[in-house]
């Protein structure tokens, strides 16, 4: 006695399969669309936003994509007019944290303005999502050094300055707070702190070109650095908002005022960080900072 087809078999009799009522699926429920989420750039810093040449701002991107451990990223330099574009390849970065990136050997950024994006290739081969709130672009503008000249005239030092010394940074009643290296939440300190009367004067120790202004709120609150004529860089720091002295690619003298005592971005009272770099501010992986206590102690009227 023959047994008879159940329906759907009987479908597959014909040559024709019958529909799956799990839809396909070896495990019986509907298979998900393989469509990821598209990566978002969380933090895309290009800082400081005006710079003299030669000097090339730092870098920091945070990409966030779900179910990828890793993006691809570029960052491109698009010039606001004739130019040529600047590109830095990134490479591989790891996703939900903050990186920092280098700037290629030799690389340079004419004067001029430029947009700054931040191009990503992620998991799916998904682009970066471009919202509101983070839109993974930004401007960054580039000037010209200032031509060779005699530095302005400043005001005299309190006590003259001789051939190869310096100005005390802070002119007026001081001491010394956190040295170099003391411990900080995921890192050490990189400089010196000068504790000093809100609204105090800072100086250049030294003749040079100012080559950065700006503000990080949450740092170091409004600073100023100065390439010295010994081939230095001076980073000044928690300066009171509103008393900067200088623009970016001023030239000035040792003992020029740069800005106030103050304690503006992550400071809980009035003092000056104080930095000495060798091979650039933050230039590149071969900047880095040392001890200025030294030197201080040279240019201290009252040491």
């Amino acid at each position: 006695m023959a047994v008879g087809l159940a329906p759907a078999a009987a479908a597959y009799a014909g040559g024709t399969p019958a529909p799956s009522p799990s839809g396909g699926s070896e495990y019986g429920a509907a298979l998900a669309s393989a469509h990821p989420l598209r990566p978002v750039a969380r933090i895309f810093t290009v800082n400081p936003k005006v710079v003299v040449a030669p000097r090339l701002p730092r870098l920091r991107v945070r990409v966030d994509q779900p179910g990828s451990r890793s993006v691809r990223a570029r960052l491109v330099f698009r010039p606001r007019g004739s130019g040529a574009v600047v590109r830095v390849d990134a490479g591989r970065i790891p996703t939900g944290t903050r990186v920092a990136v280098a700037w290629p050997a030799g690389s340079q950024l004419p004067a001029g303005r430029y947009l700054a994006q931040l191009i990503v290739r992620g998991r799916g081969n998904a682009v970066l999502a471009r919202t509101a709130s983070a839109r993974g672009m930004t401007t960054v503008t580039v000037r010209a050094a200032a031509p060779p000249s005699a530095p302005p005239a400043a005001p005299a030092p309190a006590a003259p300055v001789a051939p190869g010394a310096g100005v005390f940074p802070v002119a007026g009643p001081h001491t010394y707070g956190d040295g170099f290296g003391a411990p900080r939440t995921g890192h050490t300190h990189q400089g010196q702190d000068i504790l000093a009367a809100e609204g105090l004067p800072v100086v250049a120790p030294l003749a040079g070109t100012v080559t950065s202004v700006d503000n990080q709120p949450s740092a170091a609150g409004w600073y100023v650095v100065l390439h010295t004529v010994d081939g230095r860089d001076m980073f000044f720091a928690h300066c009171q908002e509103g008393s900067i002295a200088v623009p970016a690619g001023a030239a000035v003298a040792a003992g020029a005022p740069l800005c106030l005592v103050g304690h503006t971005g992550d400071a809980t009272g009035p003092h000056l960080h104080f930095e000495i770099w060798v091979g650039g501010w933050r230039v590149n992986a071969a900047s880095q900072p040392i001890d200025p206590l030294a030197d201080l102690q040279a240019w201290d009227p009252t040491a």
